[in-house]
């Protein structure tokens, strides 16, 4: 790295800027996800300044896009055709530099190297190492990237739990394809000691109301965020998000049945963004709308 190189965080928004003057549509900053970022540009033809960034990145072009880009990483050049939904993967703090000929809309996901660690921290004794790819053509990725941009678009109304899964999700996915040590994907979890369980369990249902995230869960025991979110699945088979889900709705049902408080009030009180929310969560996992179950 030469002395000339800046090193960013773009979990800041301000240096984020630095690299991407572009006003972004979409951002995360506000959610309170831990250990993930995630920004929506379309920026016009541009020429990053030389820097390396504090987290690993992926850059995720969007489908209906094609340009011609540019890019030197860690002193080796490469001109390339991008675009078209493909994804870019760069390791933590590799100096490169980037350009691009045209405008073009992508995002960039910034995941904490420290979450990669903790998702691996069960399976491997040894740190791992990302190999930098170009261009590549990952629909996972790209899946999980639409899901984090809808949830931020939506004004995070699935709460920090689901956000933080789906970034548990990104970091599983790096480590399964283009980790330098792979961990086995037929590691299976234990399930939750029953003590821890039920603590777990127990917690979730006194806090409905409650911005959940998995470190709040997690803290409960002595596991990591991933090791826990495994475990749990193992132990009850959904994952934590689903099984609050499924809780708040559990909870809702009741309080429909007393026809004491309005829905509007129920989606409040049992952790729903608004009305809307919990209609819609309420319809997909019981097949009516609350409306419809509460005259029954």
């Amino acid at each position: 790295m030469n002395h000339a190189t800046s090193t960013l965080d773009l979990t800041n928004q301000q240096e984020a800027a630095r690299v991407l003057p572009q006003t972004p549509l979409v951002a995360s900053y506000h959610t309170g996800w831990k250990g993930l970022t995630f920004i929506h540009y379309c920026h016009p033809p541009h020429k990053t300044v030389e820097h390396c960034l504090l987290q690993h990145s992926l850059v995720i072009t969007d489908p209906k896009s094609c340009f011609q880009a540019e890019r030197r990483l860690d002193g080796k050049f490469k001109h390339y055709a991008h675009g078209n939904g493909r994804v870019d993967v760069i390791p933590a703090f590799l100096s490169r530099w980037t350009s691009w000929d045209q405008e073009v809309e992508f995002s960039v996901i910034a995941i904490c190297p420290t979450l990669l660690n903790q998702t691996t921290q069960e399976l491997m004794q040894h740190e791992i190492e990302l190999i930098p790819q170009f261009s590549i053509d990952d629909p996972v990725i790209q899946q999980l990237a639409l899901a984090l941009k809808t949830e931020i678009q939506t004004g995070c109304m699935s709460g920090r739990l689901y956000g933080e899964s789906l970034g548990t999700a990104l970091a599983a996915r790096l480590l399964q394809n283009y980790a330098v040590s792979k961990p086995s994907l037929e590691f299976k979890a234990n399930g939750l000691p029953q003590s821890q369980l039920e603590r777990a369990i127990d917690y979730i249902k006194e806090n409905l109301a409650q911005d959940l995230s998995i470190l709040d869960l997690a803290s409960l025991t002595s596991m990591s965020e991933s090791q826990f979110s495994r475990s749990f699945k193992q132990s009850v088979g959904i994952a934590p998000y689903q099984y609050l889900m499924q809780q708040r709705v559990e909870r809702a049902k009741q309080l429909l049945k007393q026809q004491a408080i309005s829905i509007s009030d129920i989606a409040l009180d049992c952790g729903f963004a608004n009305q809307t929310h919990l209609t819609k969560v309420f319809r997909q996992m019981t097949g009516v709308t609350p409306k419809a179950y509460q005259k029954r």
